[in-house]
């Protein structure tokens, strides 16, 4: 080597140093937590999403924090104790209302403006992800949790006709057994409580009866909650459901035929085809159907469900031209991304660009769910900043009922009882 040469690189020093410091600026480095990719169905789908986004910010990394759906705002809370908050969070919609309370927390309003959220996702659906006026998650994607019916399973027993009455219901579970005597007709949620809230909120509005009313007081200790627990009770004992069920177990024996019916949201068809190995040819045994009536005349009932994502707050905050936020934005307002999402998945998206594309206004999957879905409403403990604990004392006195520990009558008066404390801090 010359010593011009060494002169040459000596004085180039510290702009190659400078250069160095800014690329490695400019590299941006993403923490996603959430549970999606620890789903076989959704992995695929979330690591293109993530991929993707890679290539088109080059120097940017994403990385997968994954939990079990069940455990991820336990993890969510530790991490966060931990001095570990991620920058993006998967929220199902309604944690949102305890999770929202956190400091991490961000107004995605204060991020992106009001007016340029309205613009990619309608208002009805940034309801989804707002809390008290503040926009504290962007809507991922919609639909309801809401009855689905296994065609193969009811065919093959004989059942003609899908069920519109719970009686008819019973009816078409029965003959299920009586057809498959090692099947669980209906695997209804009774293990997890989070789990179990879906399937007792909505037999609760079956029977016409509420947990709460829109102040907070508790109106479960009725004589038609009383009557909701007495069905999903005996529906256990005469062998039509079974105890320590949770969602993962129900999506599984629907896809192996071992069931007829079950609740669950738009997801149930991806999760068909892929436990039953079929694939795509599995769809035409996956049908959506309105929850029966307790009797004719009544509204089916449903849940509204969603995923909404978050951004939380390390050192300033997250900026509208920052990695994060772009991140968010590509994962909910991408047409592309969102409609790969429904086919793979079927999850119904939510920005203006995607609904309308024809894969989705085409999909009779799709048209047939949001029609049989019929009246949906907000889970009654998603309404709550302590959601998390009304949950519990539901499932719990819930599964006390399933499992024998207690008589209905006496469950729903136990629930009663300790809700009554947790609501009152609601009411002030």
């Amino acid at each position: 080597m010359t010593k011009l040469t060494r002169r040459t690189l000596l004085a180039a020093a510290p702009a190659l140093a400078l250069a160095s410091t800014a690329a490695r600026a400019q590299a941006a480095k993403i923490e996603f937590l959430g549970w999606s990719a620890e789903e076989a169905p959704s992995k695929p789908s979330i690591e293109h999403m993530i991929r993707t986004f890679e290539q088109a910010n080059s120097g940017t990394q994403v990385s997968w924090v994954g939990f079990q759906w069940g455990d991820v705002q336990r993890n969510l809370l530790l991490r966060i104790r931990g001095n570990q908050v991620p920058d993006v969070v998967q929220i199902q919609d309604r944690w949102l209302p305890s999770l929202a309370r956190l400091p991490q927390m961000v107004d995605l309003n204060e991020v992106y403006g009001k007016a340029e959220l309205e613009k990619l996702i309608d208002p009805g659906l940034l309801a989804m992800g707002r809390i008290r006026g503040k926009q504290m998650g962007m809507p991922w994607c919609s639909g309801t949790i809401g009855m689905v019916a296994n065609k193969r399973v009811l065919d093959d027993a004989g059942v003609g006709e899908l069920p519109t009455t719970v009686d008819a219901f019973v009816a078409a579970l029965r003959k299920a057994k009586q057809k498959n005597a090692n099947s669980v007709p209906y695997p209804m949620a009774t293990k997890n409580n989070g789990s179990i809230l879906l399937d007792v909120q909505i037999w609760m509005w079956t029977f016409g009866a509420q947990f709460f009313d829109d102040a907070g007081a508790v109106k479960v200790n009725s004589p038609q909650a009383v009557q909701a627990l007495e069905f999903m009770v005996a529906l256990v004992k005469e062998g039509l459901a079974a105890v320590d069920i949770d969602r993962p177990d129900s999506r599984r024996l629907f896809a192996q035929e071992q069931s007829a019916m079950y609740f669950d949201a738009p997801v149930a068809r991806s999760f068909a085809r892929q436990m039953s190995g079929k694939g795509e040819a599995y769809d035409a045994n996956v049908i959506p159907m309105p929850t029966p009536v307790a009797k004719a005349g009544d509204s089916p009932r449903a849940i509204q469900w969603g995923h909404v994502v978050s951004l939380m707050k390390k050192g300033d905050g997250p900026k509208a031209d920052g990695a994060a936020a772009k991140f968010l934005l590509h994962l909910t307002t991408n047409p592309d991304i969102q409609v790969l999402y429904y086919k793979n998945v079927g999850l119904f998206p939510t920005a203006r660009a995607s609904l309308g594309r024809p894969e989705i206004s085409s999909d009779p999957y799709a048209s047939r769910w949001m029609r049989e879905a019929m009246r949906a409403d907000r889970a009654e403990v998603a309404n709550w900043e302590n959601a998390v604990d009304l949950t519990n004392v539901i499932g719990e006195e819930t599964q006390a009922a399933m499992l024998g520990q207690k008589a209905p009558a006496a469950a729903v008066a136990a629930m009663a009882q300790r809700l009554e404390p947790l609501m009152a801090k609601n009411r002030g």
